[in-house]
């Protein structure tokens, strides 16, 4: 009995760890994009703030848009999405191009809301 005890021990181990090393599935995978939008006329004083909000659209708050921010300025930003929040994303009324980005090498870890 106590063979077979440690063989099953030893394949739930094994299982385990492969389970850890599983790569994300296609459109699951985090990379760089920059998205440039249009800018806003009607006197939106901070393009960092309106960045954000279009972000929110598709990741449900402006505090998960500032996790993943990597840049923002006037007319454009660059994020960290997957490619199905990507493709979101240029699917947004005030966005005009999503385009991906080289990823920096290593990729800064978020807080989940990926």
């Amino acid at each position: 009995m106590a063979p077979f005890l440690a063989v099953l021990a030893a394949l739930a181990v094994a299982a385990s760890a492969a389970a850890v090393d599983q790569p994300k599935p296609r459109g699951q995978q985090i990379h760089l994009f920059e998205a440039t939008v249009r800018v806003p006329d009607r006197g939106d004083n901070d393009p960092e703030e309106y960045n954000y909000r279009l972000l929110a659209k598709v990741l449900g708050s402006v505090e998960a848009a500032r996790s993943v921010m990597y840049e923002t300025e006037l007319g454009t930003f660059s994020a960290f999405l997957t490619n199905n929040q990507a493709r979101r994303l240029s699917e947004v009324p005030g966005v005009l191009k999503v385009t991906r980005e080289e990823d920096p090498t290593p990729l800064p870890e978020t807080d989940g809301h990926l």
